[in-house]
């Protein structure tokens, strides 16, 4: 089980190969506190460990793209300046982009049917699969319900980065 700790919760588990479900980027853009969790500083951890190329790469979908432009509910999409900056942000080597096509709709119609998912969530799952992404991570409480037996889908958490070894004098 994880712990609390001033950012959130600190996981027992390291990540590997991450996918990042659009609503864990739109809680950085926003910087997000929900709940006494600080969102913005556990994805900020996040990018930062594959940004600082410590721990991973990120892996996304180009639905990712598309999802955060706008944040779902509200009528307050991101500036042109703000979009074209995001965009540009995806275009670094510590991402990956899963292309959406015709093999990731029908899988994506499968986990539908089997999991009780939404489409976009099922798209995200199927191209996590696709990724060899070992977690997704999204704060989603029903998509993280699902018990897949390829992948961990999971809250975003923050991962201590590894102790250095110390070799002795």
């Amino acid at each position: 089980m994880a712990e609390q700790g001033s950012l959130g919760l600190i996981a027992q588990q390291r990540y590997e190969r991450p996918y990042l479900d659009s609503n864990v980027l739109i809680a950085w853009k926003k910087g997000e506190v929900i709940d006494g969790v600080d969102r913005f500083a556990i994805a900020q951890h996040i990018l930062l460990q594959a940004e600082e190329g410590r721990a991973y790469r990120i892996t996304i979908s180009a639905l990712t793209l598309a999802e955060v432009y706008k944040v779902k509910g509200q009528p307050v999409r991101l500036s042109n300046k703000r979009t074209e900056d995001l965009l540009l942000y995806f275009q670094n080597d510590w991402f990956d982009i899963i292309p959406v096509d015709r093999r990731a709709g029908e899988d994506a119609n499968l986990f539908c049917r089997q999991y009780a998912i939404l489409p976009n969530d099922a798209i995200h799952l199927a191209c996590a699969l696709r990724g060899g992404c070992d977690v997704l991570l999204a704060w989603d409480n029903r998509f993280c319900k699902v018990n897949h037996p390829s992948i961990r889908i999971e809250e975003p958490q923050t991962i201590p980065a590894p102790t250095p070894l110390i070799s002795r004098p």
